[in-house]
């Protein structure tokens, strides 16, 4: 049998009118009752009745993922995230894509909000990182919770990554395994990770005393066919390097293609890392050497955030960065 509202009066020896007041995330609770229904409602499972609850509150329960990202992979695990935490909350999930160009964008979204009585929103790369947008979006009193931005300063709601960290580490893992000539393949410009990867790449080059070649250093935008034509450029130069770092894992397999084309064996004469760890680093071959970014943990993470600023019965949470993890597959060899 469910679990009902008055179960958790009767667990939490309160009256019905307390729980209600609690669920609803009503002011006018004393804290420590606050904690013993919430103790109770965690303790029985108990999930209320969305439906009732937007007649009486006029809320829709629904929350809203912006994105403008062609990274499918990278989207999936993101709506796992957030839909781990829809399903044990009652929220609903509903997706718009954006155009971050779009000079009217965020007009649209705060009408999108009304018309569809949004709750609340979380924003992911490159929306993530448009300071005017989210001004906008708090000027107009919207709640949201923010992935990987790069300033921090809009919202108290956020989820990071120590992208610049991971990146270091990984070029000191290839350096260590005897590669001194290292390419770079960057990313899109509008996400900040892009400056984060590439200057933790720099920094562990310079910090090593390896050259910078620029020739081996391209501009490409997350994309694998910015990656291909990356590696068209690199193996074009009068010296390749012996080991390229791309900033996501589609530009690797779009690097490790372009090698294979040209004949060139990978990881034999070629080292190649990738960055997400997405399927595509397990589904090419030889396998890619990549750093893990726990996608899912941050979105899921991110969605408690935005739930908790409204919602009493998420657990309290607060912002946080997450670390990443370096993976060593066939894609990098040691130098003989």
């Amino acid at each position: 049998m469910s679990v009902t509202i008055k179960d958790v009066s009767s667990h939490a020896n309160v009256s019905i009118k307390t729980v209600s007041r609690v669920i609803n995330n009503e002011k006018n609770v004393a804290e420590a009752t606050r904690s013993k229904v919430l103790a109770s409602i965690k303790k029985l499972g108990f999930t209320p009745n969305k439906s009732a609850q937007s007649l009486r509150s006029k809320r829709s329960y629904i929350i809203a993922l912006l994105y403008d990202n062609p990274n499918k992979s990278y989207l999936a695990d993101i709506q796992n995230g957030i839909l781990q935490v829809c399903k044990k909350t009652g929220y609903n999930l509903v997706l718009q894509e954006c155009d971050y160009k779009n000079k009217n964008l965020s007009n649209s979204i705060i009408n999108f909000v009304e018309d569809l009585k949004i709750d609340g929103l979380i924003v992911i790369p490159p929306l993530s990182d448009m300071d005017d947008f989210l001004y906008k979006l708090g000027h107009a009193n919207i709640h949201y919770s923010i992935i990987t931005p790069s300033n921090k300063k809009f919202s108290s709601l956020y989820v990071s990554s120590n992208d610049y960290d991971a990146t270091y580490q990984m070029t000191e893992k290839i350096i260590s395994f005897g590669h001194k000539k290292i390419g770079f393949i960057k990313g899109d410009g509008m996400h900040s990770a892009s400056n984060l990867r590439f200057n933790g790449f720099i920094n562990a080059i310079d910090d090593y005393s390896l050259e910078r070649n620029f020739d081996w250093i391209i501009q490409g935008d997350f994309s694998f066919e910015s990656g291909f034509q990356a590696g068209e450029k690199i193996f074009s130069s009068a010296e390749h390097p012996t080991a390229i770092f791309a900033s996501n894992d589609s530009m690797a397999a779009g690097v490790m293609k372009s090698a294979q084309m040209k004949k060139i064996l990978v990881p034999n004469k070629l080292s190649i890392v990738g960055f997400d760890d997405t399927p595509t680093a397990e589904q090419v071959w030889p396998s890619l050497s990549t750093v893990k970014q726990p996608v899912i943990e941050m979105a899921l993470h991110a969605a408690k955030l935005l739930i908790g600023e409204f919602d009493g019965l998420t657990e309290e949470t607060v912002s946080k960065e997450f670390k990443s993890e370096i993976i060593i597959r066939e894609s990098l060899k040691k130098l003989k």
